[in-house]
């Protein structure tokens, strides 16, 4: 009898633990399941809201527009990070390439976005990259590296400079089925960051993106065939970006 309430009176203890515990880590179960949702959903819907937005550069004011905080970040140019904030959009941008990625620009002299394009390279995304020769005097050594890397580079050479390659976009992941498009009257160069009253426009919008890929497919095939002429040969020969 003794060894029969023992063991009934052990059963009851772990039959009231097991009804205490089971619950307690379903319901731990479900409440890190529902944390892990919902960081994975704010997670999209900030992602969506920062490739669908509109950010103004205000010279030393700041910036504006960029989610999740719209309003203007005031910004110390003294201060590294201020810059960095400053340079979030682009660098955000560049970051979550999953496939590809083109830009077409006047110029491109800011570090961070060169190191930005390397290291997207080097974790399989394809880069192309549509360059102003007259406007590379400063960053050929940077320009050298990203050709080094592997990266695809052409420069339009104008000769005479009759016209320039003004375009100011990046075309990220494009498919029929998508893509984003970064674009607005912003140089990528410090002064353009921080000095300037600069606007830039993010977008999901298919037909829009896709009519700026077409142009970029334009403009590069343009650009590789011009370059065939032997002056413009001969300029890129010089400056051993071929």
């Amino acid at each position: 009898m003794y060894l029969k309430n023992i063991i009934e009176n052990k059963f009851t203890v772990i039959s009231s633990v097991a009804l205490i515990l089971v619950p307690y880590y379903t319901w731990k179960h479900l409440y890190n399941s529902y944390r892990n949702f919902k960081r994975k959903y704010d997670e999209e819907l900030l992602f969506h809201k920062r490739h669908n937005c509109v950010v103004m550069y205000s010279g030393f004011k700041g910036m504006s527009g960029w989610p999740p905080h719209t309003e203007r970040v005031k910004i110390d140019i003294s201060k590294q990070n201020s810059l960095a904030k400053l340079r979030e959009p682009i660098i955000y941008f560049i970051d979550t390439a999953k496939k590809s990625l083109d830009l077409a620009f006047m110029l491109i002299s800011v570090n961070t976005v060169y190191a930005a394009l390397i290291k997207a390279h080097q974790r399989g995304i394809k880069v192309r990259v549509l360059l102003n020769f007259e406007h590379c005097e400063n960053k050929l050594k940077d320009i050298r590296n990203l050709i080094k890397e592997g990266i695809e580079v052409l420069t339009y050479v104008s000769q005479g400079m009759i016209s320039i390659m003004h375009y100011k976009y990046i075309i990220k992941d494009y498919a029929e089925s998508g893509g984003f498009l970064f674009t607005g009257s912003l140089n990528l160069t410090d002064s353009g960051f921080i000095n300037n009253y600069e606007d830039v426009v993010l977008t999901s919008n298919h037909y829009v993106v896709k009519a700026f890929q077409e142009n970029f497919e334009d403009c590069w095939n343009f650009v590789k065939i011009d370059n065939e002429d032997i002056f413009n040969k001969t300029t890129l020969l010089d400056a051993n970006l071929i």
